[in-house]
């Protein structure tokens, strides 16, 4: 029960007792009042008419003795007269009807009114002829009392009406401060920090009030100083000091992931820079001049890959004047153009004066589409040779594991015949299950994954597909299809108690459109939208927070969850998880493969778990392969883990 309603219930109680009193004593002395009066009245009236009786009893004129008497009666103020002798024999009586005119029978009863006699002597001159006695009619008396308890009891109602509504007026501005607060704590359990301007007058609601904005304060620090704790470990383990960017331990950790990964389903790109004669260049400029030709260097390539579009990439400094960048997700054609951006770019490191060479770098690219990680690094460092040979600023490709009958088509070919597909329906989904790390019997929920058939109905690698969708911006159009189908698989009956997750590319969390759409296909798949989560790319998405925000928002609406994707994976703050109400995580595969022999990741882990379950974040680990990773996550308190050392893609038929 409310405060408010309580407090109504005692100032309701305490009228009504008040109420209850002063009608009581009111009543009480008013019956009081009125039996004095017909007391007083009844004995007035009897001396009154034993004079007036005395000589015409003396005189035996008993006509005129009744004529009196009856005269008396008649007026309807006495309900009984009554004459007898000396010996109390009744020599004549006058009695009139109990009339009460207006008052209820209840009142009457509930309220006895005394109807006392008033007696006097009747004489025949010095002797005692007989007594008169009266009694007073209390009709009278019963409708003044039933009107005097009416217009008390209107008064009373009126001016406790206005008392009262005057107190809930009162109430409600005192009370305010404790809705604000209530308001206050249901906002940092939505991972939301207000504070409250204004400050109550009371001075036990204002302590109240202060005390709820200092911890406000403080679980919002507290938060921001786990997050940046666990930014500075992520930094002095992967995060190359004087660039900024990735260190040797990221890139083999992350290319590793990517090569080994059973689960992978993407083509990737790995393209290496090399500075020409930095050793050269440190001995005549001496090494701060080199510093800044690494750290410009740096800031050159984060420019220009951030210059492209939905370009999913890290990029890091393996060792000396040698950098790396890592592209997933890509085709052939982004690689060759982001390899000549850099490498037009790179003038722009002489025009600064940071160096004197017109022959600053070469690029070497390899394209990646299964082999190993050997196999990657040495096909991009023959590359980067090759480039070497070819000239200033020189890009070189090798592409030793090309698509097959797929690597002749051409953009507009390729658009014609992913069209073709989505005309003919020619995709498929297939489902991995995410298990509870506390009940190893329980499904979290599953993950759908897109599969494409090419025009002889043979399945077609993912990993061939998914660039060219994102290069075409075909994205959309793809992720309709994937959502209309698994909202109508939700619909049906043995999939009734079936949560699934669905992966969406990072443009169609960011596309208004595409929300508007999302938002009136869950409006129709009611209960289904209850079952469904979308899943996005941490790296992805927190360029556009905003877009998040409102995607988070709106599709909470309709009971659908979000979570991230390959959490870890970038150097973004983990602040921002405070800010969105993001459902769920799921741990990059770099930090979970082979975590029970990693310390510094499993430190790492910890960390992250208890961030995120400090804000109600589920917490899920991918890429899990062998029984010991399982224990490990399971003893880090990770909520759940998935990968194909839990559970291998089915087909969801």
């Amino acid at each position: 029960m409310t405060l408010l309603r309580q407090l109504v219930i005692v100032i309701v109680t305490l009228f009504s007792l008040l109420f209850a009193g002063s009608m009581v004593i009111n009543v009480s002395n008013t019956r009081n009042y009125l039996n004095n009066q017909l007391r007083s009245i009844s004995q007035d009236m009897a001396t009154s008419l034993g004079l007036s009786l005395s000589p015409h009893i003396a005189s035996n004129e008993m006509v005129v003795v009744q004529s009196m008497i009856t005269a008396v009666s008649d007026s309807g103020y006495y309900r009984e007269i009554i004459l007898a002798d000396v010996n109390g024999k009744t020599m004549f009586e006058k009695v009139q009807p109990l009339v009460i005119e207006g008052v209820p029978e209840w009142f009457v009863h509930l309220i006895p009114l005394e109807t006392p006699r008033g007696e006097a002597f009747v004489m025949a001159g010095w002797q005692q002829a007989g007594t008169i006695s009266i009694s007073a009619n209390p009709g009278y008396a019963y409708s003044t009392l039933w009107s005097n308890s009416i217009q008390a009891l209107w008064w009373f109602l009126g001016a406790s009406c206005f008392v009262f509504g005057l107190g809930l007026v009162a109430l409600h501005f005192v009370l305010r401060p404790l809705r604000a607060v209530e308001l206050q704590a249901k906002a940092i359990c939505d991972r939301e920090y207000p504070t409250q301007s204004t400050l109550p007058w009371t001075l036990e609601l204002r302590s109240v009030v202060t005390a709820m904005n200092l911890m406000s304060a403080k679980v919002k620090e507290m938060f921001s100083a786990q997050a940046e704790a666990m930014e500075r470990l992520r930094a002095s383990t992967y995060i190359d000091v004087l660039t900024g960017l990735a260190n040797r331990s990221y890139f083999d950790m992350q290319l590793r992931q990517i090569t080994k990964a059973r689960s992978s389903s993407s083509t990737n790109a790995l393209i290496f820079l090399e500075l020409a004669e930095f050793k050269n260049f440190n001995e005549r400029k001496g090494y701060q001049a080199g510093d800044k030709l690494l750290r410009g260097c740096a800031d050159l390539i984060t420019e220009t890959c951030n210059g492209m579009p939905n370009l999913d990439y890290f990029a890091a400094r393996p060792s000396g004047a040698n950098f790396a960048i890592v592209m997933q997700d890509t085709v052939r054609e982004d690689a060759i153009l982001l390899a000549n951006n850099l490498s037009t770019a790179l003038a722009t490191l002489r025009d600064r004066g940071l160096t004197d060479r017109s022959d600053i770098g070469h690029f070497g690219i390899s394209i990646h589409r299964g082999q190993s990680f050997e196999q990657v690094l040495s096909e991009a460092d023959m590359a980067l040779r090759a480039a070497q040979v070819e000239g200033h600023n020189a890009v070189h490709l090798s592409d030793a594991s090309a698509e097959g009958e797929f690597g002749s088509y051409s953009a507009s070919r390729w658009m014609e015949f992913l069209g073709q597909v989505l005309a003919d329906n020619r995709i498929s989904l297939v489902r991995q299950a995410c298990i509870s790390c506390t009940d190893e019997s329980r499904v979290l929920h599953y993950e759908a994954l897109m599969r494409v058939r090419g025009d002889d109905q043979k399945l077609i690698p993912a990993n061939i597909v998914i660039p060219m969708v994102k290069h075409l911006h075909l994205a959309q159009e793809f992720d309709r299809h994937v959502v209309t189908e698994a909202l109508n698989r939700l619909l049906q009956p043995e999939n009734a108690n079936v949560v699934v997750a669905v992966n969406l590319f990072p443009m169609s969390i960011q596309d208004t459109g595409f929300l508007a759409w999302l938002s009136a296909a869950l409006e129709r798949h009611g209960e289904a939208a209850k079952r469904i989560a979308f899943e996005v790319t941490e790296h992805g998405i927190t360029t556009n927070l905003d877009a998040l925000r409102g995607w988070v928002e709106r599709t909470a609406e309709f009971g659908a969850r979000t979570g991230l994707d390959q959490v870890g994976k970038g150097f973004k703050s983990f602040g921002y998880l405070s800010d969105i109400k993001i459902d769920y995580i799921k741990i990059d595969g770099s930090y979970t493969r082979g975590i029970d022999q990693h310390r510094d990741n499993q430190f790492f882990v910890d960390s992250l778990v208890k961030y995120a379950h400090g804000l109600d974040i589920q917490v899920i680990a991918e890429s899990v392969e062998t029984r010991e990773e399982w224990d490990m996550l399971k003893s880090l308190k990770v909520d759940g883990v998935k990968g194909y050392g839990v559970a291998r893609p089915a087909d969801w038929v």
